[in-house]
């Protein structure tokens, strides 16, 4: 078998996380499913906390900043969302699901799930007032879609993509 790399790591907490078993996520069990020795583990990390870190920060990057940069392509605002609403109806809905559950009993993980919390709403925030909503409902309007779709992940996260966007655009009203 190739060297694993930080990635390889990576990538199988994301497969734990999406079969909702993020108790699990733990050195001996990665270990296991990647059929490999503990040594091979802390080649890459020096602990689980470490772990769990860089697996949060690739969760941000690929499933939060990267889908605001992929956005920001625009300067319009409703194209803006529509890009947004088909990167995130894209994006594993398990996982999200998963870390949100996981935050709750976590420090580590509530700690970077409210810093995405705060990334997400307020750029939905400021897409809203680029719609000519002044701030404090340009914000309310923000979270009101961020609320929607925590709750669409925890009700169906196996909705398919087709079934999210459609759900996704029928949620965003962009008139005042």
């Amino acid at each position: 078998m190739a060297r694993l790399t930080k990635d390889d790591w990576i990538k199988e907490g994301f497969k734990i996380l999406s079969e909702f078993a993020q108790n699990k996520l733990r050195i001996l069990y990665l270990c296991q499913r990647l059929k490999v020795t503990r040594g091979s583990f802390y080649h890459h990390f020096k602990s689980i906390e470490e772990y769990i870190t860089a697996l949060m920060e690739t969760w941000q990057e690929d499933n939060t900043l990267k889908l605001i940069r992929h956005s920001n392509v625009s300067n319009d605002p409703n194209e803006k969302m529509q890009i947004l609403t088909k990167e995130i109806a894209m994006s594993d809905q398990r996982v999200e699901a998963a870390i949100r559950s996981w935050s709750y009993y976590h420090p580590i993980v509530k700690q970077k799930l409210q810093k995405v919390d705060e990334i997400r709403v307020a750029f939905l925030q400021s897409v809203f007032e680029q719609l000519g909503f002044e701030k404090e409902l340009a914000y309310k309007k923000g979270m009101i879609d961020y609320a929607i779709l925590i709750g669409m992940q925890q009700l169906n996260p196996d909705l398919s993509p087709a079934e999210q966007q459609e759900f996704f655009e029928l949620s965003y009203h962009p008139e005042k």
